[in-house]
């Protein structure tokens, strides 16, 4: 990818895999209870690993940008990174903590 596509990455990839996720917690649980797997969970990680992946290049294209501009978006994704991948991973604690029969 280009480093002006980059900045982005925190802005556009961990907010869509906060709401894949989401969407997902809505349908997997009935699977999990009849099953007695952990669908739920384990879709939460792998959406929070691909939140981190998403961060990691909004904060590898602050190191690297020129402009002022670029920097402020490029740090803005940086956060909003973050916080969907906190968001994520309590997403994924819940899901560990509660019975998926009783959701």
């Amino acid at each position: 990818m280009r480093p002006a596509i980059n900045q982005f990455g925190g802005l556009i990839v961990a907010p869509a895999a906060w709401a894949a996720n989401l969407q997902l917690g809505q349908i997997l649980p009935h699977i999990d209870c009849a099953s007695g797997l952990t669908l739920t969970a384990a879709a939460s990680f792998v959406a929070a690993i691909v939140a981190l992946i998403g961060t990691v290049v909004s904060c590898q294209a602050y190191v690297v940008s020129v402009s002022r501009n670029s920097l402020f978006v490029a740090g803005l994704g940086a956060l909003t990174g973050a916080a969907f991948l906190f968001a994520l991973f309590l997403q994924g604690a819940a899901t560990l903590l509660l019975d998926a029969c009783q959701r």
